[in-house]
């Protein structure tokens, strides 16, 4: 099969980059002279391009920060996601790929500049920006209290609002001292160091059991988002790929028609698993199999988990 990726994602794929080249610029400037010293033809100068050009992509500076929030949130959901959609060799394998995935998004958005302007008095005033920041926060606390819980649920469940609470800041405390001593971070390494701290700290409290910090009740603020879970959104895509496998085999057809089905479900399953899956190859996939009527619908399914139009 021939794939052949339409001018259209090409192009809207062209934008997004562009967007975020922007982003990072304001950032790095917003870090350096203060988000409210930084001027929207600044940011387009650094950019490369007019400042009309600035509102192709943004309405204006708040909402190029507002975009920033949403942005880095919706990565790090689908990169969760795409881990709850593979199989691992292990639990400590599978909490690595979660710290190095998110490293590589914080820093990729340079997430330890923003961090370090967020909390800019005259910027907070700003209560849309205050409660999207908020929100994500929120959202982000709960995404990693999930994984969390699913890893360590038999030995420290209890815990787990103090495990996320440890976890999320020793990354920042990390990107701090890389930034003050203008050293690198090699996400892969110090994704490995964190997740194995980790395994010896859950080790540790199931043994000694000491008293929780944060209880459930203390922090029960994400029923709002359950529906909303990464988790759970890659789990059913991995159900899915696995439930149309089973069906395709057991269709009554041509064994090489029957092959050819199951080679593309295991190509739109490879992926899927790319860091940087491709939405216009997961779309053409999907869209070969709809020619499926028994899996038509898990087909529609798999769309929507995937956020292809």
């Amino acid at each position: 099969m021939a794939f052949r990726p339409s001018l259209v994602c090409f192009r809207r794929g062209q934008l997004e980059d562009k967007k975020l080249e922007v982003i990072r610029i304001a950032i790095s400037l917003f870090a350096e002279k203060g988000y409210n010293y930084t001027s929207v033809e600044e940011i387009a100068k650094e950019s490369g391009m007019a400042k009309g050009s600035f509102y192709k992509y943004f309405q204006s500076k708040e909402d190029l920060l507002l975009q920033t929030v949403e942005i880095i949130s919706n990565q790090i959901e689908k990169g969760i996601t795409k881990i709850y959609s593979k199989q691992y060799p292990s639990d400590h394998e599978k909490l690595v790929d979660f710290i190095s995935m998110t490293i590589e998004t914080m820093l990729s958005n340079q997430v330890h500049l923003l961090m370090a302007m967020i909390f800019d008095p005259p910027l907070i005033k700003n209560k849309e920006i205050a409660n999207n920041i908020e929100r994500s926060k929120i959202k982000l606390n709960i995404w990693f209290k999930d994984f969390l819980l699913d890893l360590c649920s038999s030995k420290a469940e209890e815990y787990v609002w103090d495990l996320t609470s440890l976890l999320q800041g020793h990354m920042f405390q990390y990107f701090h001292m890389c930034r003050y001593y203008e050293s690198g971070v090699e996400p892969k390494k110090l994704a490995e160091f964190l997740a194995t701290v980790l395994d010896i700290v859950i080790e540790g409290l199931a043994e000694r059991k000491p008293e929780s910090v944060f209880t459930f009740e203390l922090l029960n603020a994400d029923m709002q988002f359950q529906s909303q879970s990464p988790r759970l959104k890659g789990q059913k895509i991995q159900h899915l790929l696995r439930d149309m496998e089973y069906t395709v085999k057991s269709l009554k057809i041509d064994l090489e028609e029957q092959e050819e089905y199951l080679k593309t479900i295991a190509l739109l399953r490879d992926e899927n698993n790319q860091k940087k899956s491709q939405t216009f190859l997961l779309k053409a996939l999907i869209n070969y199999l709809q020619e499926v009527p028994e899996i038509r619908e898990d087909c529609e399914s798999l769309k929507t988990l995937l956020d292809i139009k």
